[in-house]
């Protein structure tokens, strides 16, 4: 497949494809051809993050339809930034798509240049540092975020309520 025998991942892409079950491959590679990418890009992209195989075809869809419909990416940009497809979906993109969604349609990230692809990217605190504490909007933010990421149903998951 073209990657480096000597390089950690290697053995990733193999342990991929032995967890991977020829059908679940395949539905995973029409899954990102739905998205527009070619079977050669889904290899390329496979080549330089195997973990991009081993995501839920539901994940892929999820990170997918909130990175490139609502968000308005083209979906070459995952392709090439694929450890997109890793970050969790409830508690790290939809959160801050919600926040970096707001700040732009109210006019706010005018002044604050910032790498789209990066701001997923970052650790929680200094995503928060510079997209919601900096703002005079601060309190709105946070919660937009928080509720964003641990809301569903009106119950906060992932903690117990005492």
């Amino acid at each position: 497949m073209g990657i480096n025998p000597k390089k950690s991942r290697f053995v990733t892409a193999i342990i991929t494809m032995l967890v991977n079950p020829k059908s679940y491959w395949d539905k995973k590679i029409d899954v990102y051809k739905r998205w527009g990418w070619s079977e050669e890009e889904i290899l390329t992209t496979f080549r330089k993050n195997p973990w991009c195989m081993m995501t839920s075809v539901d994940k892929i869809m999820g990170v997918m339809d909130q990175l490139v419909n609502k968000m308005g990416w083209e979906p070459s940009v995952i392709m090439k930034q694929s450890i997109l497809l890793s970050l969790s979906l409830e508690k790290r993109i939809i959160p801050r798509a919600s926040v970096l969604q707001y700040l732009s349609s109210t006019g706010l990230l005018k002044n604050n240049p910032y790498n789209p692809v990066t701001s997923f990217r970052l650790p929680e605190e200094t995503f928060l540092q510079r997209f919601v504490n900096r703002y005079d909007e601060a309190p709105q933010l946070m919660k937009l975020y928080r509720e964003a990421g641990s809301f569903k149903d009106g119950r906060e998951k992932g903690r117990q309520h005492l």
